[in-house]
């Protein structure tokens, strides 16, 4: 599948269909993020305040989506690690744990 390349691109405010497409380089910001079964590529992009729908069928014993999905969520983390950092906003109250539930304060 030939997947439409955007480089170095700024896209803010909008809806992205992220399948079917390879983003590399680019900057999205308050950006609603739609992402189904087709192939996409995401290679060194930022993300800031953006919101995400997946929408990803995970077939028992197919471990290929789990690792895709696992390596969607960890670049989600690392972005949102980075714009706290940024902003002085690491460790406040109010953050999800893994259960969906607020952390423990400490």
């Amino acid at each position: 599948m030939l997947l439409t390349k955007h480089e170095g691109v700024r896209f803010e405010n909008t809806t992205i269909y992220v399948s079917g497409q390879a983003f590399v380089n680019c900057t999205f910001i308050g950006c609603t993020m739609i992402l189904r079964e087709a192939a996409y590529h995401l290679d060194q992009c930022t993300f800031e305040r953006c919101n995400w729908h997946i929408d990803r069928v995970i077939l028992w014993g197919d471990m290929n989506p789990i690792r895709e999905i696992k390596g969607l969520v960890s670049m989600l983390e690392q972005a949102l690690e980075q714009h706290n950092q940024q902003t002085g906003q690491q460790g406040q109250s109010g953050q999800q744990g893994q259960t969906g539930q607020p952390a423990a304060n400490s």
